[in-house]
């Protein structure tokens, strides 16, 4: 505002009331000006909304899927490079929980808590009952593995086989070998290696001798063979063993060579496979077709 001249009273009185219209003016004004932004203060809480809805849904749009996988630890590996492949193709993401047995795999299926189950086993017809669906993999083979203080035994009849486990034979001299305790590692009988083992071999009234020393893992049985001397052990075949100070044994002089498996004259195959729900989600369906596919089979057979 302009200063106010010094002037006659008359005039300062005019000048005063000009002055209180003028004030009138300005708080009117104001007044308007704050009823106005009341009115936009009202409407911006559903604008907010809106474009927080509009970014919520462009974030669900490009969220990354999560497929969760559990179950039979040899599946894993196995799965590997399956999944690096499906990754470069799509926008997923893998979380493997702590390898189990193939019963938790498939039990996690079947209860919704894993979109995969890795299993080392065929499906039952209770399993398929279930609403399960079955994806083979591979077959790889359950090998006896000998510590490489065992060095003059290289093949094991059938017949010594079962009195290892059964404990009649005790020592590595009775088999040519060493004169040292034979050191029984073995599997606990809801494993699908023990299985298979009984199937082939054991039997299923074989009984397991007081001293085999039973591991609910195979990694776990593996690393401790590893470091004793004049054990053996049953364990599936895998690229680790030829690292560690181990040896493979024949059964009836067959090895577990491939020729072997295929011909079916080795006895001891684990299938390896995966289950899924009889109505996967899209993005486990697509990881399905990709191993079915002729990409995912060569993926399997390198």
């Amino acid at each position: 505002m302009l200063p106010i001249e010094k002037d006659s009273d008359a005039s300062q009185a005019v000048k005063a009331c000009d002055l209180d219209k003028v004030i009138k003016k300005q708080i009117s004004a104001m007044l308007a000006f704050g009823s106005l932004l009341g009115m936009l203060s009202s409407c911006s809480p559903s604008n907010s909304a809106a474009v927080l809805s509009s970014s919520e849904a462009n974030s669900d749009a490009g969220a990354v899927k999560t497929i969760t996988v559990g179950g039979s630890a040899e599946t894993y590996e196995v799965l590997e490079s399956l999944t690096e492949a499906y990754q470069n193709e799509h926008s997923v993401e893998f979380e493997f929980f702590p390898p189990s047995q193939s019963g938790s795999g498939m039990e996690g299926v079947k209860n919704g808590s894993l979109d995969i189950g890795a299993v080392s086993r065929a499906l039952s017809a209770e399993d398929k009952s279930d609403g399960l669906s079955y994806v083979p993999l591979i077959s790889t083979p359950l090998v006896l593995v000998v510590h490489d203080s065992v060095d003059s035994v290289s093949d094991l009849s059938a017949d010594q086989l079962r009195g290892i486990y059964n404990g009649q034979i005790t020592n590595w001299k009775t088999l040519g070998g060493p004169d040292a305790d034979i050191v029984l590692f073995d599997l606990s009988e809801d494993e699908s290696e023990k299985q298979l083992l009984r199937k082939a071999y054991l039997g299923d009234d074989l009984e397991i001798s007081g001293k085999a020393i039973t591991f609910a893992e195979d990694d776990e049985m593996l690393e401790t063979a590893a470091i004793t001397d004049f054990s053996i052990a049953a364990l599936p075949l895998e690229d680790e063993l030829e690292e560690l100070p181990v040896r493979i044994l024949s059964i009836d002089g067959v090895s577990p060579e491939p020729e072997n498996l295929r011909s079916g004259d080795y006895l001891m195959a684990l299938p390896l496979g995966l289950t899924v729900s009889d109505s996967p989600d899209s993005k486990t369906q697509a990881f399905i077709d990709l191993i079915r596919s002729d990409k995912g089979q060569s993926i399997l057979s390198d």
